[in-house]
């Protein structure tokens, strides 16, 4: 499976870059190489949580949600919404009335004020969500189960957390739909993690310049840069996604989104994280200089084999095939007489097309830059880098058929001087020194920024892939 993107591609840096850039000229936020209150080596200054906005899974119409479960949605939107992401991850559990006000500890401890018991469970701010498998049909068929499963955190960036749904990307749950119909339960899950494994590292690596970049750009200035990604992702990024999809309209396309644990919302979301990513990582690991010319002389004499090259020839050629049916004899005529027409005048391709056998008759027998010894044909191969440039050769024999060929133009081996290479090789050096300045941010970053996933602990890992249908949920 491909390595890839989550999202497709960002092809409006320039808004990003925009939004950023104005926050920078406003010294709003520290631009590359501005100080930013931490030095290189000492313990970053602790920032304000950042809210998290909550993916809210679904789950069985059977269970409904308490009156005080702690959510930001009202009770009157939906009965049958589980919220157990909070909005600070990592914080305790708060118990809430209906209005989201939170209760006073006697009565979330059930003393002397506390309600009867069931508006205590309702309010306590610890409720079990549960269900009992139906007594036909897999337990994959309830509603909302694939979207709980899309709700498993796999890794936590920071105070940001990384969920299954942002791993199985649309692309990635099509194609497990392929292999999977024959798989077991437990097979299954495991592909699954595989998934989460491959694609994780590089989800990560644009989490963390996400979180940095939330670190430092201006709370107040976020939604303004995240109004005018989402307008290019709406404008440009979702009309290829929808067509990508074969739905036929944007409501289609957000009913397929949802039969696969997804939604329109997270797919902005994650591709507002890459595209404020992408332009972050520019603005911090930004090579600046111009490149030494002794630099790029040092690189060229160091690379000497990279610019040597053999000889090479542009050639024309007609051919006959020797077969049962056409002796050698027979060919040879043939092909002498085709020889003579060009000989006469008549235009090589015209030949070619109306007579030759060759592989690029069709093209008038043209054969473009060919290297010496990349033919077979050991006695074409001699011809086209022996020949006078325009000249018809004799005929020649390699066993199977018979050829005359006419070199258009060649060059002799030699090796590329600097003047013509130094264009690469100034590229070849920016581009090392962006990578290193790109690895060197990345390094402080993952220094100072806590990340934990669920591969970093083998008993969780092994608890995942061990669940089957038959366990009950909670």
């Amino acid at each position: 499976m491909r390595n890839s993107c989550v999202i497709p591609c960002f092809s409006r840096q320039a808004v990003v870059g925009l939004a950023i850039g104005l926050a920078v000229s406003e010294g709003l936020v520290a631009g590359p190489g501005t100080a930013t209150g931490t030095e290189p080596g000492a313990a970053p200054v602790a920032a304000a949580p950042r809210l998290f906005t909550p993916a809210i899974p679904t789950i069985p119409e059977s269970v409904s949600r308490p009156a005080g479960w702690p959510t930001g949605i009202p009770a009157s939107v939906s009965e049958h919404v589980l919220s157990s992401i909070r909005d600070t991850p990592g914080s305790p559990l708060e118990p809430v009335d209906a209005e989201g006000r939170p209760l006073p500890a006697a009565a979330a401890a059930g003393g002397p004020d506390a309600a009867t018991a069931p508006e205590a469970a309702a309010s306590s701010g610890v409720i079990q969500a549960d269900y009992e498998k139906p007594a036909a049909g897999p337990a994959g068929d309830l509603p909302g189960m694939q979207s709980v499963e899309m709700a498993l955190v796999v890794a936590r960036v920071g105070p940001e957390v990384v969920l299954a749904g942002d791993l199985m990307t649309p692309a990635a749950t099509e194609w497990l739909a392929k292999v999977s119909p024959n798989l077991e339960a437990e097979q299954i899950q495991e592909l699954k993690l595989k998934i989460y494994e491959q694609v994780l590292p590089p989800h990560i690596e644009s989490l963390l310049i996400y979180v940095d970049a939330c670190r430092t750009i201006p709370e107040e200035r976020l939604p303004e840069i995240k109004a005018k990604v989402d307008e290019a992702f709406d404008q440009e990024q979702l009309p290829q996604m929808i067509k990508a999809s074969g739905a036929a309209s944007l409501l289609e396309y957000e009913q397929q989104l949802r039969s696969q644990g997804q939604s329109l919302e997270r797919m902005r979301k994650m591709f507002f994280e890459r595209a404020l990513a992408q332009e972050w990582l520019q603005q911090n690991a930004r090579s600046t200089g111009e490149i030494p010319h002794a630099e790029m002389i040092a690189w060229y004499r160091n690379h000497l084999d990279d610019y040597e090259f053999s000889a090479r020839a542009r050639f024309e050629q007609l051919t006959v095939k020797i077969t049962p049916s056409r002796p050698r004899d027979v060919a040879w005529n043939t092909l002498a007489a085709m020889g003579n027409q060009v000989l006469e005048g008549r235009p090589f391709a015209e030949v070619a097309k109306a007579g030759s056998e060759g592989p690029t008759a069709r093209s008038g027998g043209e054969y473009d830059w060919t290297r010496r010894g990349s033919l077979v044909s050991k006695a074409i191969d001699e011809a086209i880098f022996s020949l006078p440039v325009g000249e018809l050769s004799a005929i020649l024999d390699d066993g199977d058929a018979l050829h005359i060929v006419r070199v258009t133009e060649r060059q002799e081996a030699g090796r590329t001087p600097f003047i013509e290479a130094q264009v690469g090789i100034r590229g070849e050096l920016q581009k090392q020194r962006r990578q290193k300045a790109q690895e060197e941010y990345l390094k402080r970053l993952r220094d100072r920024t806590p990340v934990w996933t669920i591969f970093d602990d083998a008993s969780q890992l092994g608890s995942i892939a061990g669940r089957n249908r038959d366990r009950r949920t909670r």
